[in-house]
């Protein structure tokens, strides 16, 4: 019986066993299922001492990401926990004793790194190990509670404590360094009592003991900080204390930790939100932190979930693993979100906005990062928030392959006496990821993980029931063509899951066995108000689909007997991104080529979308809602609906609509998606000032766009419907058809 991709054959051995994987590549998450009667993936057993994992690429995330030696077509071999080789298939002798993982068109990269995380039961090692973090640095005590010890299996942690929390001497500080060192901390946590003197003495003392030293300061100023050799600082709105005066930073020092909205600390962070980007505090400050030699790691994880992309912790598959009683401020299992009082979020809200826009500058300049994700205070989950950091990083500039070096191989560039981990490289620890999907590309390919190996040990990971997975098709019927219907087209309604919740759509396609890219369209109007209906989907979307694409539109979750509720720009986002896990799962589709379409409601719908994804490779918005807070008062009888329909509406009026208002943070869409925006001038249902507006502010963040007025034309563009369809289509041939490439935003030309 041959090796097929994903099993582990023993090589030579009459025990032979293999390791089958029952979900296809192109998912995120693997169920392992065992055949044998050995305890194979026990916490004490492995696959075998001698492994060889073939066919993969091996990802270079050496020199802080910015080298790209990857290996194609190779072979990594792995004895007693450690890497033996590395190279092309053609060049790597397989030892004849080996179990032998094939893993042809995945991808190798090295185990993850948290390196500010909890570590407080089984369930939480279990999280990190199914997300990839096979290494943390664990911090405990306060709201994180005690670091567990004596589990049956987790990553590798390396214990932090810190000094300098409260007044004392050098010498008393000194002595406390020593002590935790003899307790095998490896690194120490600099805080803010510590004058510079003080600060100094104990980094070169840390240093001679072999332990890392990270900074959260305030009687010495960061700069002061990196000058005299931390290694790294923590937290963007603890390091940028730096760009406030000496009276703000001594106050915040005082009482760092108040949740008081009046107190110090916060009227600090608040301060800090109302800093323009284009400060020339920020600039030179900016120079300094990457100056400095320090690593930053931004802990963005801790305000994810005050961010208008972040979507649900609780629908994420690694949640079932979690109780949320043990994590600190979880945020709610229903709206993903958390539940402060309206004060509170706002404030939350606007710091998280202004976390991005600092590092960013920090980040132009030339700093170096680590990953941590603060895990778990505010929300944060083990393993799952920090694969959000390294989004986040993303976000901020960082290539993905920059991203993953922050979580790998830049804490042994970055700290004394890591250790030989982080890279896959002969000599170093066998700890390390193959993932389905290209990282280097996507850095949300990394959660599209197949096998965690932990020190040369297969680890079984947990992956959801097949039965539960969103965007798999539960019920499908066909429809019958009218006679008016483009030839050669097939159409079924069907019934999907997302969120665990059945929702309706409609899945049309060309009628042969070809293989074509996809298109997700995203419908217009509410609830029952302008649904996707059988006349649509032959008029429109068959229409679409006679182009040479399959398209799959949701009606979203509550509409035409689905389950769940509409939130007007909310949760129902979802329905349209698990479009592409179904899109992924049909055959004859090619899921690398993917287009979206929204009209009205749609074309917000779709804007929201393009902040949470970039695997659209062009958009079409037609007359799209992108400012709900100037729409509302040009429609204020719109105020019913979004009471009906948005939760906190009643409460929340300016952060709900914020956060349904891309117009106003349109940065954060997905530069890689070429946005076609078609406007007729005598709308009167959406104001072509809408899409005005909407390209005004794409224009400001540098995203590709067209933006098409058509004169005297209305919502649905009747007066000029073939243009905009002839349009439409050049546009997705363009970018999603024949993938070509963005057009040059640097200004040029003569």
């Amino acid at each position: 019986m041959p090796a097929s991709r994903g099993a582990v054959s023993r090589q030579g051995s009459p025990g032979r066993f293999v390791l089958r994987c029952a979900m296809p590549a192109s998912r995120k998450w693997v169920v392992c299922i065992i055949s044998l009667s050995l305890a194979l993936l026990s916490p004490a057993a492995g696959v075998a001492e001698t492994l060889a994992i073939i066919g993969a690429t091996v990802i270079d995330v050496s020199d802080f990401g910015t080298s790209e030696t990857d290996i194609d077509d190779a072979v990594v071999v792995i004895e007693n926990g450690t890497i033996t080789a590395v190279g092309p298939r053609s060049e790597v002798t397989i030892p004849s004793d080996a179990g032998v993982l094939h893993a042809e068109g995945r991808f190798i990269v090295p185990g993850l790194t948290d390196g500010f995380a909890a570590l407080n039961n089984q369930s939480y090692a279990d999280a990190y190990l199914e997300c990839g973090v096979t290494s943390i640095i664990a911090v405990s005590g306060g709201r994180r509670g005690p670091l567990a010890t004596g589990l049956e299996l987790g990553p590798r942690v390396s214990r932090l404590e810190s000094v300098g929390d409260d007044p004392g001497t050098v010498a008393e500080y000194v002595a406390v360094l020593e002590g935790l060192a003899v307790e095998g901390v490896d690194v120490v946590l600099l805080m803010y009592e510590l004058e510079p003197e003080e600060l100094r003495t104990l980094i070169q003392r840390a240093h001679e003991l072999g332990m890392a030293t990270i900074g959260e300061l305030g009687r010495t100023s960061y700069a002061e900080g990196v000058t005299a050799g931390l290694d790294a600082v923590v937290h963007t709105t603890r390091y940028s204390l730096g760009l406030a005066s000496e009276d703000m930073a001594g106050a915040v020092a005082e009482r760092p930790f108040s949740n008081d909205l009046e107190s110090a600390k916060w009227r600090y962070y608040l301060w800090l939100a109302e800093l323009s980007p284009h400060d020339e505090r920020l600039r030179e400050y900016a120079a300094i932190l990457a100056s400095g030699g320090a690593a930053l790691m931004p802990t963005f994880s801790l305000l994810h979930l005050d961010r208008a992309w972040a979507t649900n912790p609780w629908k994420d598959p690694v949640a079932r693993l979690l109780d949320p009683t043990d994590i600190n401020a979880p945020a709610d299992a229903a709206t993903g979100r958390h539940t402060y009082d309206a004060d509170c979020q706002v404030a939350y809200s606007a710091v998280a906005r202004a976390q991005f826009l600092i590092e960013e500058a920090y980040h132009r300049a030339g700093a170096r990062y680590l990953a941590g994700s603060a895990t778990d205070v505010w929300g944060t989950m083990p393993g799952l928030s920090l694969h959000t950091e390294l989004e986040s990083l993303v976000r901020v500039g960082l290539t993905p392959r920059e991203a993953m070096a922050a979580a790998t191989s830049n804490f042994t560039s970055v700290f004394p006496n890591w250790g030989r981990r982080g890279e896959i490289e002969t000599g170093w620890i066998a700890d390390l990821l193959v993932v389905t999907e290209d990282p280097r590309t996507d850095i949300r390919s990394l959660r599209a993980i197949e096998t965690v190996v932990l020190g040369g040990r297969i680890i079984e990971r947990a992956g959801p029931p097949e039965s539960g997975r969103d965007g798999l098709i539960v019920d499908r019927k066909a429809l019958v063509p009218p006679p008016e219907a483009p030839p050669g087209i097939v159409a079924e309604e069907i019934t999907y899951l997302s969120d665990g919740l059945r929702v309706k759509g409609y899945l049309i396609r060309p009628a042969d066995d070809a293989t074509y890219p996809g298109l997700v369209y995203a419908r217009g109007g509410n609830r029952d108000f302008k649904p996707i209906t059988p006349s649509r989907v032959w008029g429109r979307l068959a229409r679409m689909a006679s182009w040479g694409y399959v398209v799959a539109g949701s009606q979203y979750r509550g509409v035409a007997g689905g389950e769940g509720g509409e939130e007007f720009g909310g949760a129902e986002v979802h329905d349209l991104l698990n479009l592409i896990p179904l899109l992924e799962g049909e055959p004859g589709v090619d899921a690398t080529r993917l287009g979206i379409y929204g009209g009205s409601r749609g074309g917000l719908m779709t804007y929201l979308t393009l902040a949470q994804t970039d695997r659209f490779r062009a958009a079409v918005i037609r007359a799209g809602v992108s400012d709900l807070i100037s729409w509302r008062e040009d429609r204020p009888e719109m105020d019913e609906v979004f009471s009906e329909t948005i939760p906190g509406w009643d409460t929340n009026r300016s952060d709900v609509l914020l956060a349904r208002s891309p117009a106003r943070w349109a940065d954060r869409l997905s530069l890689t998606t070429p946005i076609l925006i078609l406007h007729g001038t005598a709308d009167w249902r959406v104001s072509a000032q809408q899409s005005q507006t909407m390209a005004a502010a794409l224009l400001d963040s540098r995203h590709p766009f067209r933006l098409v007025l058509f004169e005297g034309s209305d919502h649905q563009l009747n007066e000029h419907r073939e243009e905009h369809f002839r349009l439409a289509r050049e546009w997705f041939d363009r970018f999603v058809r024949n993938r070509e490439e963005q057009p040059d935003l640097e200004p040029h030309g003569d």
